[in-house]
């Protein structure tokens, strides 16, 4: 099942591969940056829960932009197809 998957992924059209692949690297961009945002919080709920809930917002964000550049990627192999 997963060399299915995995050959059915290979085999994408340019232009939904290309959607498919800038979703991921801006989502590991926005994880990067919740990351930094994490380690300067550095566990201090007082003084910075603006930086905890700006990177908790990123990290839904990129989610959301995988989400989203998954769903574009079908819909573009599903109309060309």
């Amino acid at each position: 099942m997963l060399k299915k998957t995995l050959d059915r992924m290979f085999s994408m059209r340019p232009e939904a591969w290309y959607i498919f692949l800038s979703s991921v690297k801006l989502c590991c961009l926005l994880c990067l940056c919740a990351f930094a945002l994490l380690k300067e919080w550095n566990g201090n709920m007082s003084e910075s829960y603006v930086l905890y809930m700006t990177a908790i917002s990123l990290i839904e964000t990129s989610q959301a932009v995988l989400l989203i550049g998954v769903i574009g990627s079908f819909c573009i192999e599903a109309v060309q197809s």
